[in-house]
């Protein structure tokens, strides 16, 4: 009669590569990511990772919600040239509704101690400003990529509502997201 191994002889090699150690798939260094600008490498890691992004800095959170004070605060197509030149999507995808307001953000800043109000979007916790301040409201009305972008600019003084968030190195809530903006009556 036969043994197993002589009877069957492929599980034999499986059985010696058992008897290996493990060895990882992706032992190397990837020195030419560390190479790059570290803001770039953020954004390429952020662009490309599956897992949910980390929170944004204050210095991106005030780069996306403030308008630039160098850059006219009109125009039909403001939405769009804003939103190109400060390179703001989601994984290069267009934002359906985003809110640029035109104040200092220290000003906007307050609002994170103001009214608590029913947020609409499924946030846990929306704040209305204390004072009225100058928006646009940008509509997406074609295209799906970033760069294809075509939005309405609706300019408005109202009531920002905004999601504020922790902030380790000012100890303090800042703003993070504005939500909507109620109209000034």
């Amino acid at each position: 009669m036969k043994s197993l191994v002589t009877k069957h002889p492929w599980p034999l090699p499986l059985l010696l590569l058992l008897l290996l150690p493990l060895k990882l798939q992706g032992d190397y260094w990837d020195y030419e990511e560390y190479e790059l600008n570290p803001e770039l490498r953020d954004y390429l890691r952020e662009r490309h990772q599956s897992t949910p992004t980390k929170p944004p800095t204050l210095k991106r959170i005030i780069e996306r919600i403030i308008a630039d004070p160098d850059r006219p605060f009109d125009g039909e197509d403001y939405c769009r040239t804003e939103l190109l030149y400060k390179n703001l999507h989601y994984k290069l995808r267009c934002y359906p509704e985003f809110y640029i307001l035109n104040v200092p953000f220290f000003r906007l800043q307050r609002s994170c101690t103001g009214v608590r109000v029913k947020c609409n979007n499924g946030a846990k916790f929306c704040r209305r400003s204390v004072g009225a301040m100058p928006a646009v409201r940008c509509v997406l009305e074609r295209g799906d990529v970033a760069g294809n972008c075509d939005y309405q600019s609706t300019f408005i003084t109202g009531y920002p509502i905004v999601t504020c968030q922790w902030d380790n190195d000012t100890k303090l809530f800042i703003p993070n997201n504005v939500l909507d903006v109620l109209p000034a009556e």
